[in-house]
């Protein structure tokens, strides 16, 4: 960690967090980041300055007698006020984070209490102002007042200055420390703000799908009383009517007709029930179930359909395959509805970071397009292009030599 970050600078949150709350917590690390790396100069300075100082002191810093005790303090300060500078001093704990200010202030009394010599107050006040950065503000307050009085002790016994310097002296530690509180305190609460809004976001994002879960809820609702009385009528309306047909002894065709009518209910009812699931929330077909649906479409409408795979198969992101599958069901339910008869080719190709799925059918040469069964609404293309466009795909779709093409395609 920096010399100018704690853990303590950094606002608790839930072991698990979103994605925009991770994005504000790394913004807070980031910004004390950078202060840590423009105090760290400063840092430097202060060093330089207390080295300075105690050079061109007296009594000056050498191996023995008084100079020894000037050296011995001197290094206490340097060396770490020096590994701090350079970032390398860990500030994981409460303890690691205490050690800093007690150590520098110590030595710092030390040197102030043998020599009077201008900046001999630097490393006290180095260490308190450290104390409000690292600490909470009644341990810093505690840690502060102590170096704050050993050094006013320091300057007034050991070096004999006057109470009016010694003052001064104090005034100035009482200074550094609270322009470190209010340095903490901004950082702290920049870092709340910037994580309450985050949060107040995700709240907001979570109503907002909440919201859309409870109408989906309603829609299904509606929906599943909708089709589940028509199309529970028109099963029991086909079953009574293959069972007529069968003992007034009708044409087989007339009863497979009948008889596949009521298979496509039933299918049709079984869709019904995916699709309310869907706007519950619930499990959708992917497109890993294409090959399902053609063999339904092939042996219920009888469609002359193949499927064919390109590429390396992945699997997809639910709401891509969902999207995929809901375009092949569109544009087979077009073929059995405009192009009786014709053969129709679904390829899946899996490309580099595209999927693409076509769907194509193709008539003989000498075949006259049919009338078609049912007419349509018109919106299904419209309906399938604003789908794939959901999940930021595209869909092509028009007329070939012998038939009809569909290409749908989605970065995936």
């Amino acid at each position: 960690m920096t010399w100018a970050s704690s853990r303590a600078a950094t606002p608790s949150v839930a072991a698990a967090v979103s994605p925009r709350l991770a994005v504000a917590m790394a913004r807070a690390r980031d910004r004390r980041d950078v202060w840590g790396a423009r105090l760290r100069p400063v840092l430097w300075a202060v060093a330089a300055c207390v080295l300075v100082g105690a050079v061109r002191g007296r009594p000056a810093a050498g191996w023995s007698g008084a100079g020894l005790g000037v050296t011995v303090a001197l290094i206490g300060c340097l060396l770490p006020m020096a590994v701090a500078a350079a970032g390398r001093w860990p500030l994981e704990s409460v303890g690691q984070r205490a050690a800093l200010p007690v150590i520098v202030g110590a030595f710092g009394i030390a040197l102030a209490a043998q020599q009077a010599n201008g900046v001999d107050a630097l490393p006290a006040s180095f260490a308190v102002m450290s104390a409000y950065l690292f600490l909470e503000p009644l341990t810093a307050t505690v840690v502060g007042g102590v170096i704050t009085a050993g050094l006013f002790a320091a300057d007034v016994v050991g070096a004999g200055r006057s109470v009016t310097d010694t003052s001064t002296q104090v005034l100035f530690c009482a200074v550094l420390g609270a322009m470190a509180w209010c340095m903490r305190q901004a950082g702290l609460a920049t870092a709340r703000a910037e994580l309450l809004l985050a949060q107040l976001e995700d709240a907001r994002d979570a109503e907002a799908a909440a919201a859309a879960l409870a109408e989906r809820t309603r829609i299904a609702q509606d929906l599943h009383d909708v089709l589940a009385q028509s199309l529970s009528g028109l099963a029991i309306q086909l079953e009574a009517a293959r069972r007529m047909a069968r003992r007034a002894d009708t044409d087989e065709a007339l009863r497979e007709v009948v008889e596949r009518s009521a298979r496509l209910v039933k299918d049709g009812m079984s869709d019904a029930r995916r699709a309310v699931s869907a706007l519950r929330g619930e499990g959708v077909p992917t497109v890993d179930r294409v090959t399902e649906l053609i063999e339904r479409y092939r042996e219920d409408l009888g469609l002359d359909v193949t499927l064919s795979t390109a590429g390396s198969v992945r699997e997809l992101p639910a709401e891509v395959g969902t999207a995929l599958y809901r375009g092949v069901q569109e544009a087979l339910t077009n073929i059995a509805r405009y192009a009786q008869g014709a053969a129709a080719r679904v390829e899946l190709r899996y490309a580099e970071n595209v999927t693409v799925l076509t769907v194509e059918d193709r008539r003989a040469e000498s075949a006259v397009p049919p009338a078609p069964v049912v007419t349509g609404s018109g919106l299904g293309l419209v309906g399938l292009r604003e789908r794939l466009a959901e999940v930021g795909g595209t869909v092509a779709a028009g007329p070939t030599k012998d038939g009809w093409i569909v290409r749908m395609e989605v970065r995936a």
